[in-house]
């Protein structure tokens, strides 16, 4: 079923009306954005490695038409679809990398109401629900007044620091009216602020004249686990809400030899700015006394730091986001979070990241998503882009 372009000044109440034959049209037509999603999730694309991914998506772009399609120097792959007016610019992008690279195995299976593999949620079927945006519109017979800046984006995981975001929001000059993060789990996700974060990674070394006989004395996995026991002694405040988890320790390369060097790499994540910097010093200072204690070199590195920003709950932007997620059947479920809207925010731009569909596993070599859901998830991105196109959406 088309969905007929309706005249400037349509009220919300209208847009919202759509929404149930705007589900039905998708879910006639998800071989649009599905193929999509597993041929992208076929290919590696670890962080620092997104290149032959990012290529498909620019070929995606050039084959639907977009307007100055393009690979940044930040590697990141962009689009303009043209509006009818084109004053002012609305963005919507979707990060590249996965956690997984080439040593899995990248093979995506399709089932009645389910797709399964290696990084489908996280985030290929988010990256495929943008680049098959310029022919889904088409088809639904839905032309915006404003220009869309479509955006593959790299380097927004782990040691990266949104590198591809940022740089893009920083060289790019065009009027962004407001910009949409697009996720593919968990559907309900409504993020509108971005936590302090800091991630840091520590390395811990056993010098070449290690006296193996001192008190204490130990291979680096046992001095790793000391370190971690300490720094879990640190208080974590309940208010600003702060949590700190350990994502990754790495240390030894046999069963029979005691290894002499080791890294932990931990976040540290708050409402508060200052309790990130005082959790940052705290670290800081254990990692001094365990070395000076232990006779080994135990240094922290920060690999990231941001602070905390966002928008009010009561912006427009986010008012009209929960509405149409009630409408399309989504409990909204209020998540900050510590990815690529930081980096639209700080560029001085409103925003939000949303969640297309339920996902299971997520960041599992069997992760998976559900097809159903899915429909309803893309209605609400294709809803909220009409009703910031009318200016629904304005402070």
């Amino acid at each position: 079923m088309t969905i007929e372009s309706m005249a400037d000044g349509m009220t919300l109440e209208s847009l919202l009306k759509d929404i149930p034959s705007l589900i039905k049209s998708l879910r006639e037509n998800r071989e649009t954005y599905l193929t999509d999603a597993v041929l992208l999730g076929e290919i590696p694309a670890p962080t620092f490695g997104e290149e032959e991914r990012v290529r498909l998506a620019l070929d995606r772009f050039r084959e639907n038409g977009l307007d100055d399609p393009e690979i940044d120097e930040f590697g990141n792959a962009s689009g303009i679809l043209p509006g009818k007016v084109g004053s002012s610019t609305i963005l919507v992008m979707a990060h590249a990398d996965s956690v997984f690279g080439p040593e899995v195995r990248h093979v995506l299976n399709v089932g009645s109401d389910s797709i399964s593999g290696p990084g489908i949620a996280d985030n290929a079927i988010g990256m495929a629900a943008i680049v098959g945006l310029p022919k889904l519109l088409d088809k639904l017979g839905i032309q915006l007044k404003d220009d869309l800046l479509l955006l593959i984006n790299t380097k927004s995981l782990g040691v990266a620091n949104l590198e591809g975001s940022r740089g893009f929001l920083e060289t790019k000059q065009r009027p962004i009216r407001a910009g949409i993060c697009v996720e593919g789990a968990e559907q309900g996700r409504l993020s509108y602020s971005g936590l302090g974060a800091l991630r840091g990674q520590i390395n811990l070394s056993l010098p070449s004249n290690y006296d193996w006989n001192r008190f204490g004395a130990a291979g680096a996995i046992s001095h790793l686990t000391r370190l971690v026991n300490q720094i879990m002694e640190i208080p974590v405040p309940k208010e600003p809400k702060t949590k700190m988890v350990f994502g990754e320790i790495h240390s030894g390369s046999s069963f029979n030899t005691s290894p002499k060097s080791g890294m932990l790499r931990f976040e540290i994540s708050s409402e508060g700015d200052e309790v990130v910097e005082e959790m940052e010093a705290q670290v800081n200072e254990l990692c001094e006394q365990y070395s000076l204690e232990t006779g080994l070199e135990v240094k922290m590195e920060v690999v990231a730091k941001r602070q905390n920003c966002g928008i009010p709950f009561t912006h427009p932007l986010v008012k009209t986001t929960r509405s149409i997620m009630s409408e399309a059947g989504i409990t909204p479920a209020v998540d900050p979070t510590t990815g690529d809207l930081n980096s639209i925010i700080l560029a001085g731009h409103p925003g939000v990241t949303l969640g297309l569909t339920q996902a299971e596993n997520l960041r599992e070599a069997n992760e998976s998503i559900k097809l159903e859901p899915l429909y309803s998830g893309i209605a609400q991105m294709i809803t909220l882009l009409r009703a910031i196109d009318q200016g629904l959406c304005e402070s």
